[in-house]
């Protein structure tokens, strides 16, 4: 199992962590996933896992109406860090990060805590703010 590190929020110190959940340090234990819950600014919060996907844990918590700030559906696009449609910042708490698309989060971004919800798993409790793209190009005189 190789190690990763997490991507700390702006002002965090960034941590190591396993490709797994965090858990013990004997290999021959196994590692439980822990609860986590992952709070989107105005919208409402999620409860997680540490080795369930972020957006993932959206999608489920809006279905059950737990994200009723959310001016519209969730953006959800490829799911594998490709599209950029899930683009997040993360406010504060501790992620471990699967690869991205550097076309929507660049590492300037990514060390600024923007990242693709469907490419972290909270590490810790979680709270983000979504930026999603806009879709498209504006048209006429307010496109500016």
């Amino acid at each position: 199992m190789s190690d990763t590190t997490a991507a700390p929020a702006p002002g965090r110190a960034a941590t190591p962590v396993a490709s797994g959940a965090v858990g013990p340090s004997d290999p021959d234990q196994p590692v439980r996933p822990r609860r986590v819950t992952i709070t989107v600014e105005g919208c409402g919060s999620a409860t997680a896992t540490t080795e369930e996907r972020v957006l993932v844990a959206l999608e489920r918590a809006q279905g059950f109406g737990q994200l009723r700030g959310l001016p519209r559906k969730l953006p959800v696009g490829c799911r594998r860090g490709g599209c950029g449609i899930c683009r997040a910042r993360v406010l504060d708490g501790e992620y471990r990060i699967t690869p991205m698309s550097r076309a929507h989060v660049s590492a300037a971004d990514e060390a600024e805590g923007v990242v693709l919800a469907c490419a972290i798993y909270a590490q810790s409790d979680l709270t983000l703010r979504l930026e999603t793209p806009s879709l498209g190009k504006a048209k006429g005189p307010s496109a500016n």
